[in-house]
């Protein structure tokens, strides 16, 4: 049996809501790992789904226990009562983790084999509190719809958008948010704690499932003193044709999840006011304002082209109640359907 000797160094973290079916193979890429001293977190978010043989979430991580011979202190479960969403589930993922660094891990993707290993001699020889590395993504090329095609470019794109060298202090928040000359996706990158910590407590409780990554980077590009690009692949993101898809949406729970993306800047905006005067820039909260119309330009594209004609009234009326009625109509009457500004 393994045993823990010392705490570890990175601790990777996996929400889990409905992705059963794919998550023994996601855990499957930690034993390989070249770097050894990791913890792995899961984290069950009131799902209630199965994978082929019809084992849930806690059973299929206590299988792949077994069959490494982990310690539960290796591989910690925890699970929520009900569904919180993925920004709460990160949350208590990072909460519970005692490593010095934060891997994020979705339970559908995987990371290579030396991935941890060159994130965090990155982060040792650097002393960055962010290092970014190289995404590869995946999908069935031979049978895959135009849209996915398209999606799969965008993705691979905006991942693989990484500086070149180092960041620091204000540079880092700017070049996110101002200059996009990186992504902000929490996936493909390591965190120190401590940083992602600061940046949890600066945001509210939310059911959140869209642009969660946004709301989470935004506040940790603003407290970080150095960022880190490297160019060796880490990261193994699998394309699916999930909600965040054109695919046909009919019923309105669903779409309510979409519409909830409002949330991330309702926070945003609210947050800011209690920031000193002159804290953030003109061209930042130009750059913050733009970013909210690409999301709802989006929305509204998702209204348009996916939402079932049936539920079309309720599901128009749900964006406005999320995004306001003004802010609504003053996006479709302007250029915004069709956003030059890419989402990150």
């Amino acid at each position: 049996m393994i045993k823990l000797k010392s705490l570890p160094k990175i601790s990777v973290c996996i929400p889990v809501f409905n992705s059963e079916a794919t998550l023994f193979r996601t855990l499957e890429s930690l034993p390989p790992q070249t770097f050894t001293e990791w913890e792995c977190i899961i984290v069950n978010d009131g799902s209630n789904g199965k994978d082929l043989y019809q084992n849930d979430c806690k059973k299929i991580v206590t299988r792949f226990r077994k069959k490494y011979k982990f310690p539960k202190n290796k591989i910690l479960y925890i699970e929520h009562r009900k569904n919180l969403g993925l920004l709460e589930a990160r949350r208590s993922a990072v909460f519970a983790a005692s490593a010095q660094y934060i891997c994020i891990l979705d339970s559908d993707d995987e990371l290579l084999p030396e991935s941890l290993e060159f994130l965090y001699k990155a982060a040792q020889k650097s002393d960055a509190d962010i290092v970014h590395g190289a995404s590869e993504i995946l999908y069935d090329k031979k049978n895959c719809s135009e849209e996915i095609l398209m999606r799969a470019s965008s993705i691979e794109k905006k991942a693989n958008n990484i500086y070149e060298g180092e960041l620091l202090n204000q540079g880092i928040f700017d070049g996110f948010l101002v200059k996009s000359n990186h992504s902000g996706f929490l996936w493909g990158k390591l965190f120190r704690r401590e940083l992602y910590l600061k940046a949890l407590s600066y945001i509210p409780f939310s059911n959140c499932v869209f642009a969660e990554d946004f709301l989470q980077y935004f506040f940790i590009s603003l407290f970080a003193k150095k960022y880190t690009g490297i160019e060796n692949n880490v990261y193994r993101y699998y394309i699916d044709s999930g909600i965040s898809s054109l695919a046909k949406i009919e019923d309105l729970q669903k779409w309510q999840k979409i519409s909830s993306t409002a949330n991330v800047f309702t926070i945003l905006f609210s947050v800011i006011k209690e920031f000193s005067p002159g804290t953030f820039s003109q061209n930042q909260m130009e750059a913050l304002r733009s970013f909210s119309k690409s999301y709802l330009a989006n929305n509204l594209k998702q209204l348009n082209e996916a939402v079932d004609e049936k539920i079309k009234t309720e599901a128009r009326q749900m964006l406005c109640d999320y995004w306001g009625e003004d802010f609504v109509e003053y996006i479709e009457e302007n250029t915004y359907l069709n956003p030059a500004r890419e989402q990150q």
